[in-house]
């Protein structure tokens, strides 16, 4: 089985390249997702961030915006809650591996933001980043959530930051792909990959 890695910075557009693999059928191991399912109610997590991040927690459930306050800016916070959640992410990944090798699937995709961060790129046959202009990250950002809740450009900015630089991604990727132009061009790029991963099975 071919493991694709597929990374990219802050609203470059992954979730859209996830969600191209997993119309062409590949399995698809989405971070984030297990992140929400892991920090929503009785999620494995909440018990730990309520005990680090007490604010963010009310009534057991997470309120995410108090969590994000807590985190942006402060790189011990955010550490901490690193320590509580890649921990949880990393046993449900494995558990999605098994899975699809168990189901002889020829491929399958992790999507994970931290891909890099974390050294799982090292464990997969093919590293797949997505990118997009700033402009159309700090576009796409801005319009998530609700209007109330919505982050600052400056926030943005931050956590963006915090990531690892585009160029760094670019030299460790095996391919790139460009998001930001239209939903075909995205589409015939992940088709070409998957044409050329047969190709080579």
């Amino acid at each position: 089985m071919k493991i694709i890695g597929l990374t990219g910075g802050m609203a470059a557009g992954k979730s859209t390249v996830a969600a191209l693999f997993r119309r062409a059928g590949v399995p698809v191991f989405d971070a984030d997702a297990v992140v929400r399912t892991l920090q929503g109610p009785r999620g494995k997590a909440l018990p730990a961030i309520a005990r680090v991040f007490p604010v963010a927690v009310q009534n057991g459930v997470l309120n995410r915006m108090a969590l994000r306050q807590a985190v942006v800016g402060n790189v011990a916070a955010l550490q901490a809650l690193e320590a509580i959640m890649h921990p949880l992410v990393k046993a449900e990944r494995e558990r999605f591996l098994r899975q699809c090798r168990a189901r002889k699937e020829p491929f399958c995709v992790l999507d994970i933001p931290l891909l890099m961060e974390i050294g799982e790129d090292r464990k997969c046959d093919v590293v797949v980043v997505v990118e997009a202009p700033m402009a159309t990250r700090l576009s796409r950002i801005h319009q998530r959530g609700k209007t109330g809740a919505r982050m600052s450009e400056a926030q943005a900015r931050s956590l963006i930051a915090r990531q690892m630089p585009d160029h760094e991604r670019r030299r460790r990727a095996h391919i790139v792909i460009r998001t930001g132009l239209s939903r075909g061009s995205a589409a015939r790029q992940v088709r070409a990959l998957l044409h050329r991963l047969r190709e080579a099975s």
